[in-house]
């Protein structure tokens, strides 16, 4: 399956929780991208007592109305995944593997860890802003220009094999990757508008 990535948008005090309780942060995720709905639960009695003195966490899945499996669907207004995309527009926005300046780097770097790994990450309202303002400054032909396969192959950007292998020009790369950049910007300027922050989850 390999390095995917999502955008979900997140009030302020969405952001202060899961800042606050890094744990949430799954199932804040979950539901948004059509996976099962997990909550914790801890068992009665001296088990569960000994367990919230622990890092140890078990977690059930939330049942429907008739028992099985609650599974909420994705909804588009709320977060979109670019799945392998990330990378690509990271070097089409930055010319480089894992640097360049905010907001452009905002697929890589930026904003604030919700995890230990930094697979996801929370940008405020402001840096929405201006991560919606940088994206509408690009557009298909600068992005077109700023494409070098080579060295996106030198640079190992991911998902790597993909830049210099022949393809029709309209499921090329870089087709794929204007695509990509498409719905992140629609998806930006919406949150930008409504005034809350993004959520950037790589795993």
């Amino acid at each position: 399956m390999g390095l995917t990535c999502s955008l979900h948008r997140a009030s302020e005090a969405e952001i202060k929780r899961l800042l606050a309780e890094p744990d949430a942060i799954a199932g804040f995720l979950y539901p948004e991208d059509g996976s099962l709905q997990v909550r914790k639960v801890w068992p009665r009695g001296v088990l569960g007592w000994l367990l919230r003195l622990t890092p140890i966490t078990i977690e059930e899945v939330v049942p429907d109305s008739n028992g099985g499996a609650a599974i909420h669907p994705p909804d588009p207004d709320r977060s979109i995944d670019i799945d392998r995309g990330w990378h690509g527009l990271h070097f089409l926005f930055t010319g480089t593997a894992d640097e360049g300046d905010e907001p452009a780097c905002y697929f890589v770097r930026g904003g604030q860890d919700l995890d230990d790994e930094g697979h996801a990450r929370a940008l405020r309202p402001d840096q929405v802003r201006r991560f919606a303002v940088y994206l509408d400054t690009l557009t298909p032909a600068e992005l077109a220009r700023r494409y070098d396969p080579a060295r996106m192959t030198e640079l190992d950007i991911y998902p790597g094999v993909i830049w210099t292998r022949p393809s029709a020009p309209d499921e090329s790369p870089l087709a794929w990757l204007t695509g990509c950049y498409a719905e992140v910007q629609q998806f930006v300027k919406k949150v930008a508008a409504s005034g809350e922050g993004l959520i950037i989850n790589i795993s």
